[in-house]
């Protein structure tokens, strides 16, 4: 994958990190309060804190709202090619290995593991401050040409 300092995305991307999640032009990530930690092609780091509308009855995070997470790092993840297309989500595994409380500061973790000519295949983990996986996922995410 090529340096940073010669895609536009993530050199835009870059001037994102440490700025408010109050400013992200789309909304999941904004709702997630997702802070960009860092970025290069193919892979991305974000932090937020655990909202008490993110919880279920157990006062644990929602496995929803873990899963809509990893799904919007791969699609970030994705988005760093800096390809024309844009990236539709086929399919997504996830597993739950530790729960996350109310307060709780979480990290997301995505990386592109292969990108083909029409599916790109990636990855996303979710760890807590302890550096401890809570959640992790692969997905397939299908190239989609935007219409006009």
């Amino acid at each position: 994958m090529s340096e940073n300092n010669s895609n536009p995305r993530v050199e835009l991307l870059s001037k994102m990190i440490g700025v408010s999640p109050d400013y992200w032009p789309i909304p999941i990530p904004k709702w997630l309060k997702m802070e960009l930690v860092e970025v290069t092609e193919g892979a991305a780091i974000v932090k937020t804190v655990v909202q008490p509308e993110w919880l279920n009855p157990l006062g644990i995070m929602h496995g929803g709202i873990l899963v809509t997470l990893m799904d919007e790092m791969m699609g970030l993840c994705g988005y760093t090619l800096n390809n024309p297309q844009g990236y539709a989500t086929i399919n997504l595994t996830a597993d739950f290995l530790k729960s996350a409380k109310q307060g709780d500061t979480i990290i997301a973790k995505g990386k592109v593991i292969k990108k083909g000519m029409q599916i790109i295949h990636a990855e996303s983990t979710i760890e807590n401050s302890k550096g401890e996986i809570i959640a992790k996922s692969t997905s397939n995410l299908l190239a989609i040409n935007k219409k006009s």
